[in-house]
């Protein structure tokens, strides 16, 4: 059987790498009220680049908050980013979110019994933006749950 290799998918994810904080505008939700936050998201390349790695932990204004523990790879027979994602609220991931990279963002989908969240990651140099658009029930539009925008920090 041959191993895996690092594909341009995984060198595309190298573009997350690195410590960004920035704020975020949500939406109301099943979860929470309407609010803005603040959230520091520390992206690091792990399993010698098959993967990368995400710490995230946000501050809501009215002192809610949420962390989460995301990993990145690539799956090798279809080339589709794979993302499963772990956090505060206690969901396990049922199965890995997908998708790809379109013109410079990284568009992903998790589809759970609640619904369905897309994702668009778009790093811009040391800007880092991130839209999430919810579809809450069969044949309901998406509509955007999350907007924000993260600035890289300098490297120690």
């Amino acid at each position: 059987m041959d191993m895996p290799q690092l594909s341009d998918g995984h060198r595309a994810l190298t573009a997350l790498i690195g410590t960004w904080t920035g704020e975020e505008e949500l939406a109301a939700s099943a979860w929470a009220p309407a609010s803005t936050a603040v959230a520091t998201v520390r992206y690091r390349l792990a399993l010698k680049g098959f993967a990368v790695v995400q710490e995230y932990e946000q501050r809501r204004a009215d002192g809610g908050g949420l962390l989460g523990h995301n990993v990145f790879t690539v799956d090798p027979a279809t080339g589709d980013t794979l993302w499963y994602g772990f956090d505060s609220y206690g969901f396990p991931p049922m199965s890995p979110g997908t998708g790809g990279w379109d013109n410079g963002t990284l568009v992903l989908e998790k589809r759970t019994e609640r619904g369905v969240a897309r994702h668009r990651l778009t790093p811009d140099g040391d800007v880092l933006h991130h839209v999430i658009d919810l579809q809450m029930g069969v044949g309901t539009e998406f509509c955007q749950f999350l907007s924000a925008r993260y600035i890289r920090e300098p490297a120690t």
